[in-house]
This record gives structure tokens, C-alpha cells and sequence, in this order.
């Protein structure tokens, strides 16, 4: 049947709040806060649940998802807990000869015909930020004055979204010294933020400090790499200098590479973020802020004739997307709520594309293709999809990680009873040891080639991956492409039917058109890196198992990356640039061409930014709210304006 966006006039008694946000992720659940603390009656609408409450048992599992979602350690698990993830399924190639050459393409999973390679997102409160590895890198300067250039409008300089890294902040790995200057003088040269609502801190657990072996290897690696950077002795001196951080705002630059050790956000070890965020300012502001769980979002309600956003049309129920793991929820009927101020799209790359395009919002042909009635033309929704690329090298060691002894990452054994009662021991880490930042020779001005190191057997996604994550005997380098040439990837509907995942195709390398080429050199650059720093370790290595030293010429390691590349931090979609540009948000957040109607996530950034997007998100947010807050007509229905 054909599906009509035509909104009719809401009845009179219909349910009504200032503004509905879609989604409770990274931008969603941060941009509600600070509406409900300026005292504007906000509605969330999350099509999953909370991480941390009982009400609704996930489906069955031997683990427990409070320890998974809290534990900095059992990340891995979250991602694939039935309780929160939802699992998308993405096609790197066009190619079903060159997609099947990836190990990890599936036809099937859990009796569900299936296409592509895994790519883990999580619902919930909180979003992504539920299952992440908890990484803080905050972007480039050149990050947001792209941002500027590409849309003319100056607040988006680096110079003025500093504060909002600064705002939402609470460091606790600095010098404490620094926040009583700060406070006192007004002098802060590291540019952190001390009291915001995100708590950073490192882990440096005993047992490795006591591992001679960890240590040995931890030094011997740290030396070897600092010596094959470029200026070796200058990087060496920022490094000790501001102790690897960064987020320091001295090296928050394009051209600042060297060797870093980056924060999580954890507050007393254990995981912290939008969620905590959230559920906060509604404690602190219950009649203003409204959190409806397992609501999903099936279209926003746009006056034809005025093309103005009015509110949104969801379904209650457990588990009603097709992404959730076993999806066998039974959808309530539609619930209608008006938004008498603003609509505020945060559900990310993949679903606030999705969500448009069964509003009327996109392309015309592919609109009729679905049978969906056209509101508003624009082309870009769903288009300029953007990821990094990531490639493994993975190491067996001779002997086990004497600091891993006894680790089972469950609740069962003793480093989780360490980490419960005393915050202490192995599983206050993610794992990750040290990272190394340094440019691609392609682009020798440009720090894109970003690689850490973990102890851990991390090859990508895939059914049961975290599973190898328990292996105690192994060295993981994670090489990470920043500033990907490649923006030709697509988010397109597979059907009219809001339960189903969207098509998602992301045009790797040569796919994506021969600029990609750069992508490829930087990554087997990355691998000869982080061979020659893996060398250093002699015989404690037994032998590389991926990509493996009988793949070593140019040519080879080329296409090992073509297979087996992945990655996890897809943006861009719903643009924000010029219409004409292929644009579908203005630099204030607003859809071209439909009032009411904004979009605050990853997918509105023309480039991706930086190396890690989470922190980029909530820098958005923060700028999103003050967007709106400061906005003259904020606040104020629309007749009244």
C-alpha cells in the first residue's frame, strides 16, 4: 500500500510538549538535558530501553548487561549483548565477487538471511556511548573550521567551540593543580574542562605496573615508535611535556602528531556519559523533561502545505526494530505527540536518513520507488556517507600476559570482584596501552594515521567477536585512517516498512572513486609501522597472525586492507552544507526547507571529524542547545511567532 505523509490537524486534546527529541544517544540525550535544565518541556522518544533497569529482562543470556554496560574491561560484550545492541548489516563493495573476499561477510545470522559485514551500533539511553570503548579525542581545530568554511557561519570556528569541550568536560587525569589556576586565575593552558557533566580519567592498573613483562614490552614499544616519528626529539618533548594527552589544546592540530595516551570517560572506573546526563537533569528537572523508552519513532508529522514539523508519529513495544537481537516485539498501535517549538532528530547516520526519507524528506525517484508521498526534495539525505578505515595487526605471544592471570572478563572471577568493590585492577581499563599519531607520507602536513595498541585478539566485527577478546595471550595494533577521501557512501530504504533496516553500501577504495588511493598507502604505511615497533619486542612476539609476515610487499598488504578493512564510525548523511551543495541541514541545525525541523548527530557533518566521533557529537549537541536556547524565537509556539 502506499504510504501517505499528509499529517492531519492533531485533535485538540492531542499530547503536546515544546520539543521532541528522536533518540537518546550522544546528541539526543545531551541536547535534551540542557533543554530541560534551560526549563523547556522536552519529550525523548528511544526505541531501546535503559542499559541499567529491570523492568524489561533482554532476551536470554549468560552475562550480565549492568556488569557489561559499566565495565570498562567488557566492553566488547556490551556490543554484542541481545539486551542492547542492534546489528546492521553493510556492504563495503557493489562487488558481490570483491564483498565476498572479507571473511567476515555473512548470508545469514540467526536464521535471518542477512548481506553484508557486521556493524555493531547499540540502543538504549545513551546510544553508541552504551557499548563504546569509552575513548575521549576531542576533534581538530581544523575539524570545525571546515565547518566554517564550508558554511560561512563563524561560530563554528575552532576558536569558539572550544568552550563546549571545555563545558561538558570534568577531567580528573590532570594535575589537580591546573583546575585551582583555572579557578582562580582564569588561566588554563591545557584547555580542559573541570567541572562539566563527562568525568575523563586514565587507568594504569597495578598488576601491569608489576608485569615486567607488559612493562618491558610497554617501553620497548614506546621507545621504538618515538624513534621512527618524524622530529623524534620534539614529539618526545611535547609528549612528556603535557604527560600523552590529547586533549591538551596545544596539540588539538592537524599538523600536532606524536605519542598519546588516551582518557576514558569513566567516572570512579566505572562507564559514564549521555545517559548518566540524562537521567540527571530529569531528576533534577522532572516536569520538564519526559524519557519514553522503547518508543520508536515511525515518521515525523510535516504539515504538507506549510512543509512545517509538527511532531512525530511511534510505537510502543520491546524490541521492534529489525536491528535488535531477536526482534520479536509486537508494536503497540500509533501514538501521535505535537511539538508545539521544534522536532530534533538524534538518531544517527543510519536511522535519521532513514527516518526523513518515510517522512517525504529525500530523493524524489527513490521516494516513488517506496510509494512514499513526496513533503520536500533533497537530494543529499542519505547520501555523502563517511567512515574511517580500520585494519588489525595481531600478535601471538610466547607466554601469557602475566597480568591477565586468572581473567575470565565475567562476573565470576576475582578482577571483577576487584574492580566492584574497590574500583581497582585489570578490568578498569579498556585495554588500549598507548596510541601513536603521525601523518600518511602521501599528505606529510596532515596526522591521519592514528594507531594503539591492546591486549587483545581484535581483528574487526563479527558474530562472536568478542569472544577472542578473552584470549590472554596476544598484542592487537588498531590502525586507524583518518580524513578518508571516500564520502560516496549511501543510506538507502530497503522498504516503505519503518521496522526494517535501511540498505547501507559504503563504496570502499575504488568504489568510492581513485582519491581513495591515499586511504590505501597511509594504512600499508600503518602496517609497516607498527611492524617495525612490534620488532622490538623480539622473542616475546611467536608470530604475527594477521595480516602475517608472508604478506609484506606493497601490492600484498594493499589488498589485505581492500578484504579485510572495516569501520565503526559512520557520519555524514544528512549533511550540513549549502542545498545546492548536496546539503540537508543548515549551520544552525535546521533541514533545508522544512520548519521545525531539526538534526543533531553524526550525520550532519560534512567531513569526518578527528579520530574517535563520540566526543565531536556531544560538542555538537552542546552547540545545538545554545543554538536554540539563544534563538529569539525559541520557546515560542509557532503561531505566536
Amino acid at each position: 500500500m502506499p504510504t501517505s505523509n499528509t499529517s492531519e490537524p492533531p485533535a485538540s486534546d492531542a499530547e503536546s510538549f515544546e520539543y521532541i527529541v528522536v533518540g537518546a544517544g550522544a546528541g539526543g540525550a545531551v541536547i535534551a538535558a540542557r533543554l530541560a535544565e534551560a526549563g523547556k518541556r522536552v519529550l525523548v522518544l528511544e526505541a531501546g530501553d535503559d542499559p541499567l533497569a529491570p523492568q524489561h529482562a533482554p532476551p536470554p543470556s549468560p552475562r550480565s548487561l549492568d556488569a557489561d554496560y559499566q565495565v570498562p574491561a567488557f566492553h566488547p560484550f556490551a556490543t554484542e549483548h541481545p539486551g542492547l545492541r542492534w546489528d546492521f548489516w553493510v556492504r563495503h563493495y557493489a562487488s558481490d565477487g570483491e564483498q565476498q573476499r572479507d571473511w567476515k561477510y555473512r548470508r545469514e545470522h540467526e536464521g535471518e538471511d542477512v548481506d553484508g559485514v557486521l556493524y555493531p551500533r547499540a540502543s538504549g539511553l545513551g546510544g553508541c556511548a552504551g557499548h563504546n570503548a569509552m575513548i575521549i579525542v576531542r576533534p581538530n581545530n581544523a575539524d570545525w573550521n571546515h565547518i566554517w568554511q564550508v558554511t560561512g557561519d563563524p561560530s563554528w570556528k575552532a576558536s569558539n567551540m572550544a568552550k563546549y569541550f571545555r563545558r561538558l568536560e570534568r577531567c580528573r587525569y590532570r594535575f589537580f593543580l591546573y583546575r585551582w589556576l583555572d579557578r582562580l586565575f582564569g588561566w588554563n593552558p591545557s584547555g580542559h574542562g573541570w567541572s562539566g557533566w563527562l568525568t575523563t580519567e586514565r587507568s594504569l592498573p597495578l598488576r601491569t605496573v608489576f608485569d615486567w613483562r607488559l612493562r618491558w614490552a610497554v617501553r620497548s614499544s614506546i621507545l621504538a615508535a618515538a624513534g621512527l616519528l618524524p622530529d623524534a626529539v620534539g614529539r618526545w618533548g611535547w609528549f612528556d611535556k603535557v604527560r600523552g594527552d590529547p586533549n591538551d589544546e596545544r596539540l588539538v592540530d592537524p599538523e600536532s602528531w606524536g605519542l598519546r595516551v588516551p582518557p576514558m570517560s569513566t567516572a570512579r572506573h566505572g562507564r559514564t556519559g549521555p545517559r548518566e546526563f540524562l537521567l540527571d537533569a530529569q531528576r533534577r528537572f522532572p516536569a520538564n523533561l519526559t524519557i519514553r523508552r522503547n518508543a520508536l519513532v515511525t515518521r515525523i508529522d510535516i504539515d504538507q502545505s506549510t512543509r512545517t514539523a509538527t511532531g512525530v508519529v511511534y510505537r510502543e513495544g520491546v524490541r521492534l526494530y529489525q536491528a535488535s537481537a531477536r526482534p520479536h516485539g509486537r508494536p503497540g498501535p500509533e501514538r501521535r505527540v505535537e511539538a508545539c517549538c521544534e522536532v530534533i532528530l538524534a538518531g544517527g547516520a543510519f536511522n535519521t536518513p532513514q527516518l526523513l526519507m518515510l517522512s517525504g524528506v529525500g530523493e524524489p525517484t527513490h521516494l516513488q520507488e517506496h510509494r512514499i508521498e513526496r513533503i520536500h526534495a533533497l537530494a543529499g539525505v542519505g547520501r555523502n556517507l563517511q567512515d574511517r578505515y580500520e585494519i588489525g595487526v595481531v600478535s601471538r605471544m610466547r607466554t601469557r600476559w602475566p597480568a591477565l592471570r586468572g581473567a575470565t572478563y565475567t562476573t565470576a572471577d576475582g578482577q571483577y570482584r576487584s574492580w566492584r568493590r574497590w574500583r581497582s585492577g585489570n578490568y578498569t581499563s579498556n585495554g588500549f596501552l598507548f596510541s601513536v599519531l603521525f601523518p600518511g607520507k602521501c599528505i606529510p602536513v596532515l596526522a591521519d594515521v592514528f594507531c594503539s595498541s591492546l591486549l587483545a585478539d581484535f581483528r574487526g566485527y563479527y558474530p562472536g567477536y568478542s569472544e577472542e577478546i578473552k584470549k590472554t595471550d596476544y598484542l592487537s595494533w588498531l590502525i586507524l585512517k583518518a580524513y578518508t577521501h571516500n564520502d560516496s557512501g549511501t543510506v538507502r530504504l530497503r522498504s516503505s516498512d519503518p521496522l526494517q533496516r535501511p540498505e547501507i553500501q559504503f563504496n570502499y577504495f575504488e568504489d568510492g572513486g581513485e582519491t581513495t588511493e591515499h586511504d590505501l598507502a597511509a594504512l600499508v604505511n600503518g602496517i609497516t609501522f607498527v611492524r617495525e615497533v612490534a620488532d622490538a619486542l623480539g622473542e616475546l612476539v611467536e608470530e604475527e597472525v594477521a595480516p602475517g609476515r608472508h604478506l609484506f610487499t606493497d601490492e600484498q598488504l594493499r589488498q589485505y586492507i581492500r578484504d579485510t578493512a572495516w569501520g565503526h564510525h559512520a557520519c555524514g548523511t544528512c549533511a550540513m552544507k549549502p542545498e545546492a551543495a548536496g546539503g540537508v541541514v543548515d549551520s544552525r541545525f535546521r533541514v533545508h526547507g522544512i520548519d521545525r525541523l531539526r538534526v543533531v548527530d553524526a550525520s550532519i557533518f560534512p567531513r569526518i571529524p578527528g579520530y574517535f566521533i563520540v566526543t565531536s557529537v556531544y560538542m555538537i549537541a552542546e552547540k545545538a542547545a545554545d543554538v536554540i536556547l539563544h534563538h529569539p524565537d525559541a520557546g515560542r509556539p509557532l503561531d505566536a511567532r
